[in-house]
């Protein structure tokens, strides 16, 4: 370790004596671009204790002596039951944030007081892998809860379309049955109501395939070749409006719009959708999405009957449960704003590759 010469303060020093400086910078940098990482009422600040304990650690290493960090498990501390659960991209900005504040500090010393290159170099060594250590934890414990919530939504995906063949393709198949016996039963004494028996069953049977149809449709991603408002509209189309008025926008270019996105966007705004329609009651029904270079905000509220959020939360819905987790794989939030009488406003915010990490207003 460089010692201390002409004047000069060590880097441990500097470090030390302005930690709380530096924990104010990187507070303000994170505050300023609304990062999610920064603390409630309840839980203050788990930023700044996450940052001070990486600054404990270089200044721990930096009066060893050591070039290197010493090991430590950062990645079963993500990854143990209860452990952090930050979006990578989150964690990628915090880490830029830190490392710019501990240099904008190291570095406003006046210049006989300013630690020798050889020292500096040595802190800046220990701190970028300090920070890229945790950062690369987190990031894996992060694969694995994403794994895990695309491995539940896949499941509610089948138990979906096991629903929708058992309700419609398996009801009207089982209807299209008992046509084809009563037309046995009547064929030989009663030709003329046993015909029309068999018209019923031909008829029910093409009706479970038009189901069954539905059922593949919805399969389909529908975002390959169609812009969002014809996916949309499309969608409404073939699942009905239940007597409402819908209006569609979308705005903005959807090129900006990755590909995964799109997908997911698409299905979160249709879910909404279709919830508005099948169970709102709703006279108008608007649906709006802005595609910005930065972010995607969608909007769909109706003025039918209404609900209580936070009284219909604790039953479970599984739709609004699958909005708000691809919300939440892609970085974003779906916010429910309704009371009963009142029609119900769902809003969707997507942040898209370089955004500032806004939430909604």
């Amino acid at each position: 370790m460089e010692a201390r010469q002409n004047g000069r303060g060590t880097a441990v020093d500097v470090l030390e004596r302005r930690v709380d400086e530096i924990l104010a910078a990187y507070d303000a940098a994170l505050r300023s671009t609304g990062s999610s990482l920064l603390g409630d009422g309840e839980h203050a600040a788990p930023h700044l204790a996450e940052a001070r304990r990486i600054l404990a650690h270089v200044i721990s290493e930096l009066h060893r002596g050591t070039h290197l960090p010493h090991g430590t498990d950062y990645l079963g501390e993500a990854l143990r039951p209860g452990g952090p659960r930050t979006h990578p991209v989150e964690s990628g900005r915090a880490a830029t944030a830190l490392f710019d504040a501990v240099v904008v500090v190291l570095m406003d010393q006046p210049d006989g007081e300013r630690p020798g290159p050889a020292e500096t170099a040595v802190l800046f060594s220990l701190l970028h892998r300090e920070i890229v250590a945790r950062h690369t934890a987190r990031s894996v414990a992060h694969i694995g809860y994403l794994l895990e919530r695309i491995r539940s939504a896949h499941n509610d995906e089948r138990r979906r379309v096991a629903r929708e063949l058992h309700d419609e393709v398996a009801g009207h198949l089982g209807t299209a049955l008992n046509w084809f016996e009563l037309h046995e039963l009547y064929e030989p004494d009663r030709p003329g109501l046993a015909r029309q028996k068999l018209d019923a069953a031909r008829t029910t049977v093409r009706e479970s395939l038009s189901s069954l149809r539905e059922v593949m449709t919805g399969l389909r991603r529908r975002i390959d070749t169609d812009s969002l408002r014809t996916a949309l509209t499309r969608d409404l189309d073939r699942t009905g409006r239940n007597g409402a008025e819908v209006r569609v926008s979308v705005t903005g270019d959807e090129s900006w719009l990755p590909h995964g996105a799109a997908e997911e966007l698409y299905l979160i705004v249709r879910e909404a959708q279709r919830n508005a329609v099948r169970h709102a009651r709703a006279g108008l029904i608007t649906v709006e999405v802005h595609v910005a270079p930065g972010e995607v905000r969608a909007a769909v509220e109706d003025d039918g009957v209404g609900f209580d959020p936070v009284a219909t939360a604790p039953h479970g819905h599984s739709g609004m449960l699958s909005m708000r987790e691809r919300a939440e794989l892609l970085g974003g939030s779906v916010t429910v704003e309704s009371q009963p009488g009142c029609g119900a406003r769902i809003l969707v915010f997507v942040p898209l590759e370089g955004d500032s990490g806004g939430e909604p207003a």
